[in-house]
C-alpha cells in the first residue's frame, strides 16, 4: 500500500515526517536559516472526562523532547512554545498553531497524552474535552496545518487484552456521525498501534518518546532520524514483544544533525559537581548503571564520576571544571552482578494463585517479583485457561512459546519447570545490557543478509562514534527502513552475518542468539572453536544459517572485542557440528557472566565495570514464520 503524505506513525506512538518542512528547513534545525518554531503539548489531567484514570508521563515526555531541542539541536526557549495540562485546551491549541503557521517558519508539533477514535476517525483528545464531542481534534485536521512536522506518543485504537497491565494512551468515547471530509482511510485505524507508558528508572514516560528521544541525541550524523526510528521499531519490539508498525512518510534521506552524546551539563556547583541530563543514555540502560560510572568530554581530557543517577538526571564530579551546555560521553559503564529478572503476575490470576506463585518465586535466587504495575517487566508469569499450567509471555500479552506444559499443574511445580527458561531470560537480560551501537568506538560493521531464496541486504550496523570512518561505499548503501514490521523469514530460509574489522586491531569475536521457542543459543563461527579472531582490514563471512524451525522472536548478538575472550573460551568448550547449540538456563546465564568477565576492567569484584569504548554489541531482531 503506498502511504499518502499525511500518513502516520503506529507503535509505541505515531509520527507523520512532512516532507515539506526538510525542504524547507535546509540541512539541520540549528543550522537552519529559517529558525525552527515548536510547540510541545503534553496532558496527564483530564477532569471533564469522569472515570478515565490520569496519564503519568505525558510531562516528562515533553520535557525530554524540550532538553533534546536545546541541548542536542541548539533552538532556544524563544522558539518552544509549551501547552500542558489544563492550559492544552483545543482552542488554546488551534489558536496557537494558527499564529506559528502564519510565522513562515518550520514548525513541529509534539503530542503526548490520550487518543481515541471519534466520528470513525483518530483523534487526540485535549484537556477540556468531554464524552459529547468536546475538545478532540481529528488527527487529519492537525495534518492540515502547512509546514508542520507532527511527532505523536499517543494509540489510536482499542489495547490487547493480554496487555491490560499497562498504562496504555487511549481512551473511548462514544462516536457520533461520522464526518465525510478530511477523514483518515479506514486501514489505517485497523494497524495494531503501541502506545503505552510506564515507569523507566523510576519516571513515568511513554515509551516511544523515551527510545526515539534517545537514539536522535545519541546518534546525530548522518540520517539521524532514518536510523533513530529504524533502532526505535527495533527496541520496542524487542523491550515488549510487540507486533507493532512504525509508518512514516517523507523522511528526508540527507537531514543531519551535530554529533550525538550520552548527556548534558545542566548545572554546575561547588568542588566541580554536575547536574548532567542523560538523554543520549538508553532510558533501558539507567536503571541498572551503578554509581561511579565514567563519562568523560569527548576528547576524554575531563572525566566525570558519576555519584547517582536519577530518573533521566545524574550527578557527578569532574576531573577539571566544565560550563553549562557541555556534552559528556558515556566512557565506563558499572554494573552490579546481582542482575535480577523482573517478573509480574498476571492480573487474570487469582488471588490464592497469585499467592502461590509469589512464594514460589520466592525461592528463586536471580527473580524479583513487581507488585506494581507501573515498572515494565522483563516477563509476565501468566496461567494457561486451557490447559491449567503456568508460562511466560512477554509484557504486551504475546506468549512465549513451548512456556506452557500440557498439564494442570500447581505454582510450585510450574515455576520449578520453568526455572531454566527463567536463568536464559535473565542471560539474554544481560546480554542486552551490554549493547552499546551508539557508545562504542570499535571499528566493526556486521552485515545481515538474507541468501535464499532471493537474495537482499536486510541491515547493516556499525559504530557512529569510532575514531575512523567506515568506507563511504558501505556508509551509504543502507538497507530500506525495518518500520513496517519486524524483518521476518520463512522456514528454510538463508540469512548470513557478515562482519568488516576497519580498525587496526584483531577482533575476537562471539555470536549468541535468543530463541523465544528454545532460548540461549550459541552460533559456531568457526568447525574447532565458537569464536572467531578477524584481523584488521579484513571483511569475512561470519555465519551461515538456514532457519530451520518458526520462531516468534529471534535476536542475534554479535559481539566483538580486542581483548581475548578467556573465562568464555573455557566455559564453551568446542563445537562438534556447524548448527547453533542450545545450552541450559544455568549454563547459558554462567556463559554470559563470563565473558562479562572478559570485558570487564574489575571481572572478580561485585560489579562489573565495562569500558564502552573497547567493544562492540550489536544486536540484530527478526522473526521466522
Amino acid at each position: 500500500m503506498r502511504l499518502s503524505r499525511r500518513s502516520f506513525l503506529y507503535g509505541a506512538a505515531a509520527l507523520t515526517l512532512m516532507p515539506w518542512v526538510w525542504q524547507t528547513a535546509g540541512g539541520s534545525l540549528a543550522d537552519s536559516p529559517r529558525p525552527w518554531r515548536v510547540l510541545l503539548i503534553g496532558i496527564n489531567h483530564y477532569p471533564q472526562l469522569a472515570g478515565v484514570p490520569p496519564l503519568a508521563g505525558c510531562l516528562t515526555d515533553v520535557q525530554l523532547v524540550k532538553n533534546l531541542l536545546l541541548d542536542g539541536w541548539g533552538l532556544a526557549d524563544s522558539d518552544i512554545t509549551l501547552l500542558t495540562e489544563q492550559a492544552a485546551t483545543l482552542d488554546a491549541v488551534q489558536e496557537t498553531l494558527g499564529v506559528l503557521e502564519h510565522s513562515g517558519q518550520p514548525l513541529l508539533v509534539y503530542f503526548s497524552g490520550y487518543g481515541t477514535v471519534w466520528q470513525q476517525q483518530p483523534a487526540l483528545v485535549f484537556a477540556d474535552a468531554t464524552r459529547s464531542g468536546e475538545g478532540i481534534l481529528p488527527l487529519a485536521e492537525l495534518l492540515r496545518t502547512k509546514g508542520a512536522q507532527v511527532w505523536l506518543d499517543t494509540r489510536f485504537s482499542p489495547p490487547p487484552i493480554e496487555g491490560e497491565m499497562l498504562r496504555w494512551r487511549f481512551v473511548p468515547l462514544p462516536s457520533g456521525e461520522t464526518r465525510g471530509a478530511g477523514q483518515v482511510p479506514k486501514d489505517h485505524l485497523l494497524w495494531a498501534d503501541l502506545g503505552v507508558e510506564t515507569h523507566l528508572n523510576g519516571v513515568p514516560m511513554g515509551l516511544f518518546t523515551a527510545s526515539f528521544s534517545h537514539y536522535l541525541a545519541a546518534l546525530g550524523g548522518d540520517r539521524p532520524l532514518a536510523t533513530s526510528l529504524m533502532y526505535t521499531a527495533d527496541e520496542l519490539r524487542w523491550q515488549t514483544g510487540a507486533e507493532m508498525r512504525l509508518v512514516s512518510d517523507g523522511l528526508a534521506a540527507h537531514f543531519t544533525l551535530s554529533p550525538g552524546f550520552d548527556g548534558v551539563v545542566q548545572g554546575t556547583g561547588r568542588d566541580r559537581s554536575l547536574q548532567i541530563w542523560c538523554g543520549g543514555l538508553s532510558p533501558w540502560l539507567l536503571a541498572y548503571c551503578h554509581p561511579h560510572s565514567r563519562w568523560s568530554t569527548a576528547d576524554g581530557g575531563t572525566v566525570v564520576d558519576i555519584a547517582s543517577f536519577n530518573g533521566l538526571m545524574a550527578q557527578g564530579v569532574s576531573s577539571q571544571p566544565l560550563q553549562v551546555g557541555d556534552r559528556l560521553y558515556e566512557q565506563q559503564r558499572r554494573l552490579g552482578k546481582n542482575l535480577h529478572l523482573q517478573v509480574a503476575l498476571d492480573t487474570n490470576l487469582s488471588k490464592i494463585e497469585r499467592v502461590d506463585a509469589i512464594n514460589a518465586l520466592a525461592n528463586e535466587e536471580k527473580v524479583a517479583v513487581l507488585n506494581s504495575s507501573d515498572s515494565l517487566p522483563d516477563v509476565v508469569l501468566t496461567k494457561s485457561e486451557t490447559a491449567g499450567s503456568y508460562g511466560l509471555e512477554w509484557p504486551v500479552g504475546t506468549l512465549l512459546e513451548h512456556s506452557c506444559s500440557g498439564s494442570n499443574e500447581a505454582a510450585k511445580a510450574g515455576i520449578r519447570r520453568l526455572n531454566p527458561l527463567l536463568n536464559a531470560l535473565l542471560a539474554q537480560k544481560w546480554l542486552t545490557l551490554t549493547l552499546n551501537p551508539t557508545s562504542s568506538q570499535v571499528a566493526v560493521c556486521t552485515t545481515l543478509e538474507q541468501l535464499s531464496p532471493t537474495a537482499k541486504l536486510l541491515s547493516r550496523q556499525s559504530p557512529p562514534r569510532s575514531p575512523k570512518p567506515l568506507a563511504d561505499v558501505l556508509s551509504t548503501k543502507l538497507p530500506a527502513m525495518n518500520l513496517h514490521s519486524p524483518l521476518t523469514l520463512a522456514k528454510g530460509d538463508t540469512c548470513r552475518w557478515s562482519l568488516y574489522n576497519y580498525g587496526d586491531r584483531p577482533l575476537n569475536i562471539v555470536a549468541f542468539a535468543w530463541d523465544s521457542s528454545q532460548g540461549i543459543l550459541l552460533l559456531p563461527l568457526q568447525a574447532q572453536s565458537w569464536q572467531l579472531t578477524v584481523a584488521p582490514g579484513l571483511n569475512i563471512p561470519l555465519y551461515t544459517w538456514t532457519l530451520n524451525r518458526p520462531c516468534q522472536w529471534l535476536k542475534v548478538f554479535i559481539i566483538s572485542s580486542p581483548r581475548p575472550l578467556n573465562r568464555f573460551s573455557q566455559l564453551s568448550g568446542h563445537p562438534s557440528h556447524s548448527e547453533p547449540l542450545r545450552i541450559s538456563g544455568e549454563e547459558s546465564l554462567a556463559l554470559v557472566l563470563g565473558l562479562l568477565g572478559d570485558l570487564s576492567g574489575e571481572p572478580e569484584g561485585n560489579e562489573f565495570c565495562l569500558d564502552v569504548r573497547e567493544w562492540c554489541t550489536q544486536g540484530f531482531t527478526l522473526r521466522v514464520v
